[in-house]
């Protein structure tokens, strides 16, 4: 009996913190901004899987297309980590949302009036990932701006839970769009959410911080970068972490995102069939996202760093011939394993790194973990065409799940980050050469290793 009433108070104090959370008027702007990107994030890769499918039907072309998007916003990553800690975090957002607001349209009107040819997907890519590498390490930044240290992760789960829903409807209404009426439609509809975006981070009425509070930054954007990797590195479960995630991205998720789309038309429907696969996928990632913001896990790192072996069982399931409806079910649980890794792993970087430099910290941790995917793309179908693409995806999931799993055993002996004042080897973490900056109390971006 105690223990349920125990339970049952912690339930009612979560959800009384959820509801202040969404009663402050920074924060719920700055959510629904996150909420409309994430949706805009969901819409893209079926728009444009089946855009470039449509217009040259080459698989070859769409790992191209993506390794392009990707190598553009990973160039860019870092300089994006020292906007976030040097400008004012809304304004970087909002410039990254108008840009792919403009990217997403002119390709829209390009499709819809049949003028689209392979070299606007590879502009549009330039110009949108570009303009998305500002806003990932930016919206990790902002959360601790507008959120107390102890809320954190009942915001993270928040955040990541309610986006995650975005991301169950956008691909399915994305698929069904690109059916009914062509890629054009869902690009379209791309531009209109961030129309919403940037309208929410207008609302959001965050003032840039004064001279007297802004942190000093001394030296110039070389300097900054230095410092920002002098920090990073000095975490090793932090980049221990990202190593993993660079191998497993390079392995198993560039990959997926290349032939995932091509079986589901060639074997399971088309747009349809993979717009349910991502929506399923998304829908575990919202029900463990919830439970995620409720988690208070005692060993971070080695609980994050044993979830990838978890998320080969789409993968898995698409090599195998396995139906629709049993892809759809190794999607969910796919998808469980990811939202759970990513809130944990955001609100244990968000509490671990100074505010100062949290945001060139989550650029390197994006960029290194990352790095892998560009080359991922690009191989993915000339290895398809020689050695088929169900088997290509058989391979990299038994691949990706034993190789992740034997480095999560050795990441398992690194010393968990403390969370308060101390370093991960239970001693004084050393001191940041900035001073720290204030975190007023009033994005969840692309988690990378998260």
């Amino acid at each position: 009996m105690d223990a349920l009433q125990e339970s049952e108070s912690s339930s009612s104090r979560r959800r009384g913190v959820r509801r202040r959370l969404l009663a402050e008027r920074q924060f719920r702007y700055v959510f629904g901004a996150l909420l409309g990107s994430g949706m805009a994030n969901g819409f893209l890769p079926v728009a444009e899987s089946f855009g470039v499918l449509k217009v040259t039907g080459s698989p070859d072309d769409l790992g191209a297309v993506l390794a392009v998007q990707a190598a553009t916003s990973l160039s860019l990553s870092l300089f994006a980590g020292v906007a976030a800690d040097r400008l004012p975090r809304t304004r970087v957002l909002m410039a990254s949302a108008l840009t792919r607001l403009a990217a997403a349209g002119a390709l829209a009107a390009a499709l819809l009036t049949g003028v689209a040819s392979l070299p606007w997907f590879f502009v549009v890519a330039v110009v949108y990932g570009g303009a998305d590498a500002l806003f990932s390490p930016t919206s990790t930044a902002i959360v601790p701006d507008v959120v107390a240290p102890d809320d954190l992760g009942e915001a993270n789960g928040l955040i990541g839970s309610f986006s995650s829903m975005t991301w169950t409807v956008a691909p399915a209404l994305a698929g069904v769009l690109v059916s009914a009426f062509g890629p054009g439609t869902a690009f379209l509809a791309d531009a209109a959410l961030m129309v919403g975006t940037t309208v929410c981070l207008v609302l959001a009425r965050i003032p840039a911080a004064s001279a007297e509070d802004e942190p000093e930054m001394p030296g110039g954007i070389g300097a900054q970068l230095r410092q920002g990797w002098q920090e990073f590195r000095l975490r090793r479960w932090l980049w221990l972490l990202t190593v993993q995630w660079t191998l497993f991205s390079l392995v198993l998720l560039a990959p997926l995102a290349v032939l995932g789309p091509t079986v589901a038309k060639q074997h399971l429907g088309g747009a349809k069939a993979w717009g349910l696969i991502s929506t399923c996928l998304t829908v575990g990632i919202v029900g463990s996202q919830f439970l995620a913001g409720r988690l208070n896990v005692r060993r971070p790192v080695v609980f994050i760093a044993w979830l990838p072996p978890l998320m080969v069982a789409e993968a898995l399931t698409l090599g195998l011939k396995a139906p629709l409806a049993a892809v759809a079910i190794a999607a969910v649980f796919s998808g469980c394993a990811m939202g759970l890794q990513g809130v944990v792993f955001q609100t244990t970087m968000q509490k671990a790194v100074p505010g100062e430099v949290l945001g060139r910290v989550a650029a390197f941790d994006l960029v290194a973990s990352e790095v892998g995917q560009p080359v991922g793309y690009a191989l993915a179908g000339p290895l398809g065409l020689a050695f088929g693409v169900r088997g290509l995806l058989i391979a990299c999931a038994v691949v990706a799940a034993t190789g992740s799993a034997l480095f999560a055993g050795f990441i398992s002996t690194a010393r968990q980050p403390d969370l308060d004042e101390e370093g991960e080897d239970g001693e004084s973490q050393p001191q940041s050469t900035t001073v720290p900056a204030a975190h007023p109390v009033t994005p969840l971006g692309d988690a990378s290793a998260g």
